[in-house]
C-alpha cells in the first residue's frame, strides 16, 4: 500500500517508474497453467488441479539480494472465468486484527498480489488477504495519481477467498506454523484493463508478504527483485505467461496439430451469373438508412425518406437545387415512420406531395396514415401550410401505406393486416375494415367532412357491411405499389408469411386470399373466404429465393432496351432482382437479372428514368445503385462438377477428406431415413466462427460445410457401406447455397446434381431385410426451405448441438467446443456473456434492477488501458453451456428427448418467421406454456379426428403431431427430405403424450 511506515521501513508515495527497455536484470518468468478444474475455494489447496501448477517459491527482501527468512510458495491456475491462486506461508506468529473490507491489512500478516497486464499501459491491480481472511482490492490506473485513499472503493470486485490457519490469531505467545490463502478472481473484475488475457499473453506480476513477529520489525518480501523500496515499483515485476488448454492437454495438442487450413475450390456458382450487376450511384451522397427515393417531378432532385437507424424515426430529405446530389436538406419531419411518397399528377400546379407512414400520432394508438403536404413551386421550394390527413386506420404491423396515382387520377392506397403475425385479428377477408386492402379514393373532390371522396365506380359502393373505399382485398403486407405510365396497370409487391412471396396485378374487386391463402397456397383453410373467388398472383417466389419482397417499377428507360416494359422488383433479404413482362393476360418473360448483397427497400427510377436500387443499409455500404451489364456474364463456369474437383478430399474413392477439414457430430441429428452421416467444416484461411447464444453460429465468407450420407447397401449379396450423397453448403457474398453430389455406383467419385434435384431408388438393409429406398437429392431451392432465415440457415452448427464429445481417432474422445477453441477458430463475446451471468447472479440474490444496472455499468475498460481482446476462448467451461440430449438415448428423460427431437427436426420452420405456417414454437429454449402445442386445437388439417389437438395429453389418437410423424405423403412431418417413418421418434412422442397430464 501507499503511505506505509511501519517499524522504520518506509514505502514512498512518489514512485518513479523506470523504462522497461532500460538496462536491468531480466525479470523471472513464471507460468500460469490452464485447468479444467474443479478448484474448490476452501483454503486447503487440496484439489488435484494444484498439482499441475508451477510453484513460485523464491521471495526476496526488497532492494537486497537476501532471501526471505520465512518461506512462501504461490501457485496460479486459470480457466475461462477465473484466475486462481493458492499461497502457503510459513509463519510462527500469526497476527491479524483488521476485519473491515478494504481496511489497512498491511498492519497485519498479509499476502499481496500485484498484476499489471501490459508493459505499455500503466494500469495495475492490488489484491490483499490477511490471516483473518479480510480482503483489499483496488485498480490503480497509473502511479502518482493517488493511492489507497483514492482508489480503495472506486471499483467493484467479486473475488472470493478462503484462509486456513495453522495456529491462532488471538495468542501472540504460542508457536504457530503458518497459514494459507486460496481464492479466485473473476476475469470480469479485471475489465478496467480489458479483462481476460489472450493465450500466451504476458503480464507483469509480483507476490508480496508482510510477516509480523512480536517484538520484531515485520519482514517484507516479494517474488520480484525490487530495486526500489516499494511493492508498487512495477518495472521490476516478473513476467507471467498464460499457457492455454492445448499446452496442458496432450490430446488437445495432438488433435490441433493435425489441423491445417485448406483452400477449397468451391467458388462461384455452377449457374451462369445474372445479366446485370449493381454499381454505386451518387457516390458522394451520404444517406444513413434510406427507405424510399422518388424524383421531384419536373426536376433532377431526389426526395428521400431516411431513417436515423433501422426501425428508427424518419425524416424526408431533398437533394440540392444546384444539381449537386451530394447536398441534402431536410424537407419535412413526418413525426412517424414514413414508408412511401407519391406526387399528384398536377404537382407542377398544386405542389401536392403525399406520404404514407405509420406511428402513434398524437399519443394515440399506432395508425397508418396518408398525409398531404404542399410544396411551394417557387424558390426556396419549402413545405407551406399545415399537413392534411387524408385517411388513416389503426395498424401495428404489416402496415401497408404504399401509394400511387392511377391513370384515372385516383389515389390508390394499400393496407396490411395490421399485425406482426399470421393475421392474428383475422381481418384478411373482413370487408368491414380498411385493413388488408387496396383502397381507391378521390383526393381532388373531397366530400363533406373529410379530405377525400369515394369514387362512385368503386366495386363495393352501396354494399352493406363493406367499406366503400375498398377496391381489392386479401393482402398481408403490401410493400410498394406502382403504376405503369404506358399501360396504366398497377403492380403490387406483397410480403408472404411462411413460404411464399407474391407479385400481383391490381384487379377490380379482386380477392388475393390472405389469410385463407398465402398466394396460391392454402394457409388457414378453416377460415372463411370473402364473397369473391381467389385471384392468383402473377408471380410467386418460395422463401428459398425471396423472403421479404420489395415491389418495384416498370422500366421504360434507354440504357437497357431488352428490359423495356418489364416490371423490375427485388427482395429485401436476399438482395436478388427480377424482371417480369406481362401482356395483360400472362407472363411472357420472367428472369432473375441481378444478385446483390443489399437490403433492397425500394426500386425506383432516377431523373433519367433509369433503374435505381435503394439499399436500406446505406450507412454501411452506400445507398443508391444503378444497374450495368455484368462483364462476367459470358465467363467460363469453373465450378467443380465432381466431388474430386472440390479440393475437400485427399482421396474420394476411400472417402478420405483433406487434412484441413474439421470433423464434427451433433447431439440430436436430423432424421435422414436412417442413413449414416459424417460431417466436416472447411474454413477459409484466417477465417473464424462467431459463437451465438441460439441457433447457428456465424461463419466467414467462403466457408464450406460438408455432409455425406451412407447406407448398408446391397452389392451382390454382400452388405457394404455405400455412400449415396455428399452435400455442400457454401457461403458466398453473405448468402448460403446448397449443392448435392450423387455418388457413382462404383464409389469412385460423386457428380454434381443439377439445380432441380434428382431421385434414385436404392436397396438398403433395414432390420435384417433388403428394402427399396427412394432417395431424393434436393434441389437448390429445396435446401433453403429447411435452412431458414429464422434458424440462421445453418442447422446443426450451434452450441446446443456441438457441445458434446467426438471421437477424433486414436482413442482421442474430446469435447468439440474445446477442440474448436484449441484450434483458435472460435470467437466469443466472453465479456458480454460474463455480464449476463453476473446479472443473473445479482437477480437471483434478490438485488433490485437499479443496483444490478449500476453494477454492470461499472464493468468497463478504463481510459488509456488495454481493450477487451480475449475472444478466441469459450466464455465458460463446456459443462456450463447448454446442450441437447440424444433423442434416441433411452437413458435420458423423455421430456428432454422429445424437446431435442422437435428442435432438430421441426423448429427450423416451426418458430416465429420460420416458414412453417403453424403457430407453434418448437425451439428448445421455448417454455412449454409458450410452445402453443399442448392441448391446442390445430389451425390446419384435423385428419377428420374429433376433438383433435396438436398434442392431446394422454391421448395419442387425438394428437395431430403424432399423426403427422406417423405418415408419409400428404400431411407428413418433417415435410421434406424423408420418405421413411422414424419409428423410434414415433414411439418416443407416443410415450411423451402418455406422460403428460
Amino acid at each position: 500500500m501507499f503511505d506505509r511506515l511501519r517499524f522504520g521501513f518506509f514505502f514512498t508515495v512518489a514512485v518513479s517508474f523506470f523504462s522497461l527497455s532500460s538496462a536491468q536484470t531480466p525479470p523471472d518468468r513464471f507460468h500460469c497453467v490452464w485447468t479444467n478444474g474443479p478448484v474448490v475455494i476452501d483454503g486447503n489447496g487440496s484439489d488435484e488441479a494444484w498439482q499441475r501448477a508451477y510453484p513460485i517459491d523464491r521471495f526476496w527482501i526488497p532492494t537486497t539480494d537476501q532471501s526471505a527468512s520465512t518461506k512462501t510458495r504461490v501457485r496460479l491456475l486459470w480457466d475461462r472465468e477465473y484466475l486462481y491462486f493458492f499461497a502457503e506461508m510459513e509463519d510462527h506468529d500469526l497476527f491479524a486484527d483488521v476485519l473491515e473490507h478494504d481496511g489497512k491489512t498491511w498492519d497485519n500478516d498479509v499476502f499481496e498480489m500485484f498484476f499489471r497486464p501490459s508493459r505499455n499501459h500503466e494500469g495495475y491491480y492490488e489484491f490483499q488477504v490477511n490471516a483473518a481472511g479480510t480482503n483489499v482490492d483496488m485498480f490503480l490506473p497509473s502511479s502518482g495519481t493517488g493511492g489507497y485513499s483514492k482508489y480503495r472503493s472506486s471499483n467493484r470486485f467479486h473475488w472470493e477467498t478462503a484462509v486456513v490457519r495453522n495456529g491462532t490469531l488471538e495468542d501472540r505467545s504460542d508457536h504457530d506454523t503458518g497459514w494459507s490463502a486460496e481464492g479466485r478472481i473473476p476475469w470480469i473484475d479485471l475489465m478496467p484493463t480489458g479483462g481476460r488475457p489472450e493465450l500466451r499473453e504476458e503480464w507483469l506480476v509480483a507476490f508480496c508478504r508482510y510477516d509480523f513477529t512480536k517484538g520484531r520489525s515485520p519482514e517484507l518480501s516479494s517474488s520480484a527483485r525490487l530495486t526500489k523500496p516499494s511493492f508498487h515499483h512495477t518495472p521490476d515485476y516478473s513476467l507471467l505467461q498464460f499457457l492455454g488448454p492445448a499446452e496442458s492437454d496432450p490430446n488437445l495438442r495432438r488433435v490441433s496439430e493435425k489441423q491445417s487450413r485448406i483452400q477449397s475450390r468451391v467458388t462461384g456458382s455452377p449457374e451462369p451469373p445474372p445479366p446485370y450487376r449493381a454499381v454505386r450511384a451518387y457516390p458522394n451522397l451520404n444517406i444513413k438508412w434510406p427507405i424510399d427515393v422518388q424524383v421531384e417531378p419536373g426536376t433532377d432532385r431526389l426526395i428521400i425518406i431516411e431513417e436515423e437507424g433501422a426501425y428508427g424515426p424518419t425524416k424526408v430529405m431533398r437533394t440540392g437545387r444546384d444539381g449537386d446530389p451530394s447536398k441534402l436538406e431536410e424537407l419535412l419531419d413526418p413525426h412517424s415512420v414514413a414508408y412511401s411518397i407519391a406526387f399528384h399528377p398536377r404537382f407542377a400546379e398544386n405542389g401536392w406531395m403525399f406520404v404514407g407512414s405509420n406511428g402513434p400520432f398524437d399519443d394515440g394508438p399506432h395508425k397508418s396514415r396518408i398525409t398531404r403536404y404542399t410544396i411551394e413551386r417557387v424558390p426556396p421550394f419549402k413545405v407551406i401550410s399545415d399537413p392534411v390527413t387524408i385517411i388513416d386506420w389503426e395498424s401495428r404491423g404489416h402496415n401497408g401505406a404504399a401509394i400511387t396515382f392511377g391513370a384515372d387520377g385516383m389515389l390508390y392506397i394499400t393496407s396490411g393486416d395490421g399485425t406482426s403475425d399470421s393475421d392474428t385479428d383475422n381481418v384478411g377477408q373482413d370487408l368491414s375494415k380498411l385493413l388488408s386492402k387496396v383502397l381507391r379514393i378521390n383526393v381532388d373532390q373531397p366530400s363533406s367532412g373529410r379530405a377525400y371522396s369515394v369514387p362512385e365506380d368503386n366495386p363495393f359502393v352501396g354494399v352493406e357491411g363493406v367499406r366503400p373505399e375498398t377496391f381489392a382485398y386479401g393482402l398481408r403486407n403490401p410493400w410498394r405499389m406502382t403504376t405503369d405510365p404506358k399501360t396504366g396497370r398497377i403492380w403490387i409487391g406483397n410480403n408472404g408469411q411462411d413460404m411464399w412471396e407474391q407479385i400481383y396485378l391490381l384487379q377490380k374487386s379482386a380477392n388475393y386470399g390472405w389469410s385463407v391463402f398465402e398466394g396460391s397456397h392454402p394457409f388457414y383453410t378453416n377460415r372463411r373466404m370473402g364473397p369473391n373467388p381467389l385471384t392468383l398472383p402473377v408471380a410467386e417466389h418460395p422463401h428459398s429465393e425471396a423472403r421479404s419482397l420489395t415491389g418495384g417499377v416498370v422500366y421504360h428507360g434507354s440504357n437497357f432496351p431488352e428490359l423495356k416494359g418489364a416490371y423490375v422488383y427485388g427482395d429485401y433479404s436476399t438482395g436478388k432482382v427480377w424482371g417480369l413482362k406481362h401482356d395483360g393476360n400472362q407472363i411472357t418473360w420472367h428472369q432473375e437479372i441481378a444478385d446483390t448483397p443489399f437490403q433492397i427497400s425500394s426500386i425506383t427510377l432516377d431523373p433519367s428514368g433509369e433503374l435505381l436500387l435503394v439499399d436500406h443499409r446505406g450507412e454501411q455500404k452506400g445507398a443508391l445503385y444503378h444497374l450495368e451489364a455484368n462483364p462476367d456474364r459470358d465467363r467460363t463456369i469453373d465450378f467443380p462438377r465432381r466431388l474430386s474437383e472440390t479440393g475437400l478430399f485427399d482421396e474420394v474413392s476411400s472417402h478420405r477428406v483433406a487434412k484441413g477439414l474439421i470433423p464434427y457430430s451433433v447431439n440430436a441429428p436430423l432424421w435422414s431415413d436412417g442413413s449414416e452421416k459424417m460431417r466436416w467444416i472447411a474454413l477459409p484461411k484466417d477465417g473464424s466462427i462467431d459463437m451465438t447464444e441460439q441457433w447457428s453460429w456465424n461463419f466467414p465468407e467462403d466457408t464450406v460445410l460438408m455432409k455425406s450420407f451412407a447406407f448398408e447397401a446391397k452389392k451382390g449379396e454382400i452388405p457394404t457401406k455405400q455412400w449415396v450423397e455428399t452435400r455442400l453448403f457454401h457461403k458466398k457474398e453473405g448468402e448460403w447455397v446448397g449443392y448435392s453430389y450423387a455418388w457413382r455406383e462404383d464409389q469412385s467419385d460423386a457428380d454434381l446434381v443439377e439445380a432441380g434435384g434428382d431421385d434414385k431408388s436404392i436397396q438398403v438393409l433395414r432390420d435384417g431385410e433388403w428394402v427399396n429406398l427412394d432417395w431424393h437429392y434436393p434441389s437448390r431451392t429445396e435446401c433453403m426451405v429447411c435452412h431458414t432465415r429464422a434458424a440462421r440457415f445453418v442447422l446443426g452448427l450451434s452450441t446446443l448441438q456441438l457441445n458434446k464429445s467426438h471421437d477424433y481417432g486414436d482413442g482421442q474422445i474430446l469435447n468439440q467446443l474445446e477442440v474448436l477453441e484449441s484450434l483458435g477458430v472460435l470467437r466469443c463475446d466472453w465479456d458480454s456473456d460474463q455480464k449476463k451471468k453476473l446479472s443473473r447472479q445479482t437477480k437471483d440474490a434478490g438485488q433490485d434492477l437499479k443496483w444490478t444496472a449500476e453494477e454492470l455499468a461499472a464493468i468497463r475498460v478504463a481510459p488509456d488501458q488495454l481493450p477487451v481482446r480475449s475472444r478466441q476462448m469459450l466464455s465458460f467451461s463446456p459443462v456450463n453451456y447448454p446442450r441437447l440430449v440424444d433423442p434416441y438415448d433411452r437413458k435420458g428423460e423423455v421430456d428432454d428427448r422429445v424437446r431435442a427431437y422437435l428442435h432438430s427436426n421441426c423448429a427450423y420452420c416451426h418458430v416465429e418467421s420460420g416458414g412453417g405456417n403453424a403457430q407453434i414454437d418448437l425451439a428448445y429454449w421455448t417454455t412449454k406454456d409458450r410452445m402453443r402445442l399442448i392441448d391446442v386445437p390445430p389451425i390446419h388439417s384435423h385428419f377428420d379426428i374429433e376433438g383433435a389437438r396438436l398434442i392431446a395429453p394422454g391421448s395419442e389418437e387425438r394428437s395431430i403431431l403424432l399423426q403427422r410423424l406417423s405418415r408419409r405423403g400428404r400431411g407428413q412431418m418433417p415435410q421434406l427430405g424423408t420418405s421413411v417413418i422414424d419409428r423410434e421418434a414415433v414411439e418416443l412422442v407416443r410415450e411423451w403424450i402418455h406422460s403428460l397430464k
